[in-house]
Formats: C-alpha cells, structure tokens, sequence
C-alpha cells in the first residue's frame, strides 16, 4: 500500500503557511546580511511569491526545482541581479529555508497513526510516495519522526530525490521497486486525481481517492503554493477513475482486505 502525503496523511493551514514563509524570508535576509549583502525584507518577500508561480510551471511539468535553485531564484528575483553563493553560504540558506516546516509543522490527519498501524500489524508493506514543495524529502522524513509514524513505512519517495514529480510514473515504479512489489499489487491512497489517480493507474496500480477536500483556497493567498496547485488541478482523463472514493482513511483498509484476502 502506497500512501500520498499533502492533504491525505498531513494537513496545512493558511496561517501556518504564512508563517512559515516569513520565518523563510527572514532566514534569507539573516543569512545573506552575514556575508554583506543587505536585502530589504519587502524585496525578499515580493520575489517570495513571486518565485511560487516560477515554481508552479515548472511542477506542472512533472519536474523539480531542487531547494538550491529554489533559493539562487529569489534572491535573484529580489536582487534584480544574480548573487555568487559559495557553498558555505549555501548551506545556511538551506537551513533557513528548510527549516521552517518543522518549527510550524502542518497538522497530522488524526487518522493517520492508527490505519498506518493497522495495515503494517495485518502484514502489508507500506509505501509513502509525495511530491515536495519547499520543503524536500530529508525534512519531511524528519517531520513523519517527530508525528511517530516514520517507522511504518517501508519506503519513502519524495519527487525531489528522484527529481521527478507524480504523476510520473517513475515516482510509482520506484515506490514499487523499494518495496519489492509488483504495481498491480499495490494500492495507492491521495487527494488528487491526477497527480495520486491517474498517476498510480497509469503506473498499473489500484488507486483510491481520499475525497474529502475541506480546504477553501479562498483562504489561502493567491500565489501560495496550495492556491496555485488548486487553480491548476487537472481533473485527468475522465476514463480514468479511481477504484473507491473515501471520505476517510480507514475505509481504505478495509478495501484492501477486500482485494487481496476476498474478505469484507
């Protein structure tokens, strides 16, 4: 079983959001003013957002934006000029940067703990397969420690280690290959019905859907990444549906008894 995790293990909210990047944007500017280089916040800020929509093409083409490049994007937006940033320098944007999503964390799905311990005491493997935003793999392994649930999962693929983002099927057949299954054998659970829907289908696995979209983008400042990805979704092929709609979590359990045992 394969599990994404924005908005189906894990929870964010605007507020923490916000916060989240002016923790980053002041980083930045720290940061930068260690070694001369004095930017004004509002600069950092307004190249901040900006850099969302950069990165929101390049994601809409399945590929990545490593953290680096993230970072040599705004304060190049916020300079009007490119910086040389050595590698010790780097290293502290990185941090700064990074961070922040384990300082204010999103909110774990109060179910999350439970039917991941359930599936691994039935004795399936599970998998995590996520694509990353501003915030790559290693942190987000360090958050699943810090909720208690890293160690159900067998294997953990994030979109900026493989530099690949779902719903390319590279990211499933990875997943698959760690833990040593063959896609028809798999079930992947996500919100999204492409990236999670069509992405896992395509790739030869079961997918259910987690539809239980509660967020209001409206709430969310336009150029946040959650309200571009929203305004951005696409529905997928319309043949292409999801094996069951779920409105929580546990009902995926159930299914998957269902599927490979032929109980109910």
């Amino acid at each position: 079983m394969t599990f994404d995790l924005w908005e189906t293990l894990i929870f964010d909210k605007p507020d923490r959001d916000d916060t989240r990047g002016g923790e980053r944007c002041e980083g930045l500017q720290h940061g930068l003013a260690v070694r001369g280089v004095d930017l004004a916040m509002d600069e950092i800020e307004r190249a901040y957002e900006e850099s969302a929509i950069r990165f929101q093409e390049v994601w809409q083409r399945n590929e990545e934006v490593s953290i680096p490049d993230q970072i040599r994007l705004i304060i190049e937006l916020a300079a009007g000029r490119s910086i040389t940033i050595d590698h010790d320098l780097m290293q502290i944007l990185e941090k700064a940067y990074v961070d922040p999503i384990l300082v204010t964390p999103p909110i774990l799905n109060v179910e999350s703990p439970k039917v991941l311990g359930e599936l691994r005491s039935r004795g399936y493997k599970i998998g995590l397969i996520s694509n990353t935003g501003r915030s790559p793999g290693e942190a987000l392994r360090q958050l699943l420690q810090t909720y208690g649930i890293l160690r159900f999962f067998n294997a953990t693929v994030f979109s900026n280690e493989l530099g690949v983002r779902k719903p390319n099927q590279r990211i499933f057949n990875e997943a698959a290959r760690l833990l040593g299954a063959e896609p028809a054998n798999i079930v992947h659970v996500g919100d999204d019905p492409t990236t999670d829907i069509t992405g896992a289908k395509n790739a030869g696995m079961h997918a259910i859907l987690l539809d239980q979209d509660t967020q209001d983008a409206s709430k969310w400042k336009p150029d946040s990444l959650f309200a571009l990805a929203r305004k951005a979704r696409r529905y997928g092929n319309s043949n292409v549906e999801p094996d069951l709609r779920i409105k929580s979590l546990t009902e995926s359990v159930g299914f998957i008894d269902s599927l490979f045992t032929g109980t109910q």
